[in-house]
């Protein structure tokens, strides 16, 4: 069903439209991969020197260090924005726009560009002065977009000017929207801001690994495009498919340049990165913000949320943990474990994730990226598919189905985010009588012989350095990662490898530190301890042995000990005479 719902709308269409769609998707393609390519060569310094600290970033220590070495350009932006505006104006003369297409193609270019810009900005200073704007400017910008495209939008184009369905039909709130003056007006100026404004953030969120938002960005493209096709093809909605395939070609020319590996500045091996130029915030804010204003122009804003399901997931996740549970917790959650303790980091709250956007929770992980990217593509795609049949499927049940199967898969995986956020220590092999302590993440649980939890790392300690029960009960329960990190860690310490003991609780922020006092008196022993072990062993610097030996003949002549010269046999001057040094 799915498939015969995706291929219609193009069977329908005229060979002069579909020679025009497909110029403008192989134009876009093209003119975005090649001007990428001679950007990289032009400006290969526009990159980011912005200081990120974060107490989760793998690729960076706790305190933050320039990124400068392993940022790439911020080229991909400006290329696919090039690519559009070029195919759009190729198939704008080929296609003959009339005034009023040409009217419609230029408000939605402009305001593209307009939330490029705010992206361009952030870029700009990132670069030039190693921060970016805050996340109030960048808000801000872009809802300021938003609201002129809305002005532009409901002033000048017919069909956005008065209330339409399914909102005119709404009880209660369509008689208001027909009816009251500059009702529909403020409504329409409401949901543009609102969709504009959401979905730039979200694709802008989910640009955090490469080639994550390009792919995201063309299977969202190329659903809207079937969207608006299978609406009934008319001049007025040639510009909106245009766009649709403009955006999917440019996000396929910039792909190459930006293609997903396994990559991480460290941690994760040898393996090479693909990627050459990343998208930036010119880009993802422009392409989100374009997109919202297709879906607010073809009245499909609701399509947005089925068909970008990754991208409402990645917003979401941000929102909720980050804006709204972290302050929320700040000011009214009490925890009685850490009651005395003057400060409690949020990294102690009972977050839903690791870090976010959400897949930033699943690096933290140690998932291969080059498996999170090619998961998303296809939930993009799983989700563009379905976003198609919300919309265009023959019967109700089949369009109702479609949603609640949407909604069912995006808790499926805002629950296994939530659901992988415990920790555990356990021994590895699982079972096994001569296994070694391990970390793991997920569940201590088998569903048959699929394991429900993923091992992290191993340590050079077995089981039988745990002696007491309370020490025993504490495997295989279900803990936070600084938690676990301790556990480990004073397991490590019971057995005496203390290096091994060290790493576990270097691991752990310094203010989750302070909260486990036990731990930290543990940590600051062993550091000091090591320190001893290290200058006991180190050899002695020649000018240090010398002056030991002067020291010993000193007190030997105080004492009324003979030196060799005059005829003494100390054996310590004998020993430690310069003559016998290399």
């Amino acid at each position: 069903m799915l498939l015969r719902l995706m291929t219609s709308p193009l069977i329908n269409l005229s060979n002069n439209i579909l020679l025009a769609m497909g110029v403008v998707f192989v134009v876009s393609l093209g003119v975005s991969f090649v001007s990428a390519g001679i950007a990289r060569r032009l400006f290969p310094s526009f990159r980011s020197g912005e200081r990120k600290i974060g107490l989760f970033r793998r690729d960076q220590p706790a305190g933050g260090r320039e990124l400068r070495t392993i940022e790439l350009p911020l080229l991909g932006g400006p290329a696919m924005a090039l690519g559009i505006v070029t195919a759009m104006l190729l198939v704008g003369w080929f296609a003959l726009f009339d005034a009023s297409a040409w009217l419609l193609t230029t408000i939605l270019l402009l305001g593209f560009l307009g939330y490029g810009a705010v992206g361009f900005a952030d870029d700009w200073r990132k670069v030039h002065r190693g921060e970016g704007i805050s996340e109030l400017q960048k808000f801000a910008g872009v809802l300021i977009v938003s609201f002129l495209a809305a002005i532009a939008l409901n002033r000048l184009i017919p069909s956005a000017r008065f209330a339409y369905s399914p909102y005119s039909e709404v009880p209660l709130l369509g008689g208001v929207l027909r009816n009251t003056h500059f009702a529909w007006v403020i409504f329409f100026i409401l949901l543009t801001c609102t969709v504009g404004t959401a979905t730039s953030l979200s694709v802008d969120f989910a640009d955090g690994l490469d080639g994550l938002s390009g792919g995201l960005v063309f299977s969202t493209a190329l659903a809207f495009a079937i969207i608006v096709a299978g609406e009934g093809i008319n001049r007025d909605d040639w510009p909106l498919i245009a766009l649709c395939l403009g955006i999917a070609g440019a996000s396929l020319g910039f792909l190459p340049w930006n293609w997903p590996s396994s990559w991480a500045a460290r941690g994760r091996g040898r393996a090479r990165r693909h990627a050459r130029i990343i998208m930036g915030d010119s880009g993802a804010l422009g392409l989100g913000g374009l997109l919202a204003l297709i879906a607010i122009v073809s009245r499909s804003p609701f399509q947005m949320v089925f068909i970008g399901g990754v991208f409402v997931l990645e917003g979401a996740s941000a929102l909720i943990s980050a804006k709204l549970l972290t302050k929320f917790f700040r000011h009214y959650l009490h925890m009685s474990r850490f009651v005395g303790a003057s400060f409690v980091p949020h990294t102690e709250f009972p977050l839903p994730f690791l870090a976010t956007p959400l897949h930033q929770h699943f690096d933290l992980l140690g998932w291969d990226r080059r498996l999170i990217v090619y998961g998303a593509w296809t939930l993009s795609l799983i989700f563009a598919a379905l976003g198609i049949a919300t919309d265009m499927a023959p019967f109700t049940w089949e369009r109702y189905l479609a949603r609640f199967t949407v909604l069912l898969l995006g808790l499926l995986i805002w629950r296994v985010g939530t659901w992988t956020r415990g920790y555990f220590v356990g021994v590895y092999p699982v079972n096994s009588p001569h296994g070694r302590l391990a970390l793991f993440y997920g569940y201590p649980y088998s569903l048959g012989r699929l394991p429900l939890y993923y091992r992290v790392e191993v340590v050079d300690v077995g089981p039988d350095a745990i002696f007491t029960p309370a020490e025993k009960a504490g495997l295989w329960q279900r803990l936070s990662i600084f938690d676990a990190r301790a556990l480990l860690g004073y397991y490590c310490y019971r057995a005496g490898y203390y290096t091994t003991a060290l790493t576990q609780w270097e691991m752990i922020p310094e203010r989750n530190l302070k909260l486990r006092p036990e731990i930290a008196t543990l940590f600051a022993e062993v550091r000091e301890r090591i320190a001893i072990e290290k200058e006991a062993t180190q050899p002695m610097l020649r000018q240090n042995i010398l002056g030991f030996a002067e020291q010993v003949l000193k007190n030997g002549h105080d004492s009324g000990v003979q030196s060799p010269a005059m005829g003494g046999n100390s054996p310590a001057t004998e020993t430690l005479s310069a003559e016998s040094l290399p």
